[in-house]
């Protein structure tokens, strides 16, 4: 480090970590708590100047949050919930596999349409569907108590299953979606 960046930090080093890690997210876009030389940096208690704060648009988790939005995370749910309901509906091969499908065609669809990675949202929308699916299924299938029977006795390993499968199914379409939009706006060399 630097002498000078020494005698600017606190005297903890993991609000200096925050520090680079908001500059690195930002892309550079704005001035982290440190840079700005302002009042709110050197306040010690101020959420604002470490980015976590509710004022302002460039807090880490919140309604529009750099690593978790609330916006996107509802945009995500309903749009993996409209996959699985269409998938479910396709003849012959709705039910799981239809589910699984339309998770993975709504996250491709999600990472194709928005500019900015959400894999979080996208992931636990992926993992609820999944699991929700995964117990609707149980219960649908046979006489009810049976299947509350069963659910009693391997629930949480059922959802433990459904849920993963449904976030790796999740990461998997907005990766492919984010890579084919990266395809995309990309110019050809020749």
């Amino acid at each position: 480090m630097q002498p000078s960046k020494e005698r600017e930090s606190s005297d903890d080093p993991m609000d200096d970590l925050d520090d680079l890690l908001d500059d690195d997210l930002a892309g550079g876009e704005g001035e982290s708590g440190a840079d700005s030389g302002g009042a709110a940096a050197t306040d010690t208690g101020s959420e604002t100047a470490r980015g976590t704060g509710s004022t302002g648009g460039s807090g880490r988790i919140g309604v529009s949050g750099r690593w978790f939005s609330g916006k996107a995370f509802a945009l995500a749910l309903v749009a993996v919930a409209i996959g699985v309901f269409i998938g479910g509906l396709i003849p012959l091969i709705g039910g799981t596999i239809g589910t699984a499908g339309g998770v993975f065609l709504a996250a491709f669809l999600l990472g194709l349409a928005l500019s900015t990675r959400r894999y979080v949202e996208t992931g636990i929308a992926g993992a609820a569907a999944g699991a929700a699916s995964a117990v609707t299924s149980v219960l649908g299938v046979g006489f009810l108590p049976i299947g509350i029977d069963y659910l009693s006795q391997w629930g949480l390993p059922l959802l433990a299953v459904g849920g993963g499968v449904g976030l790796v199914l999740a990461l998997l379409g907005h990766y492919f979606g984010r890579d084919l939009r990266a395809g995309l706006s990309q110019d050809i060399e020749g």
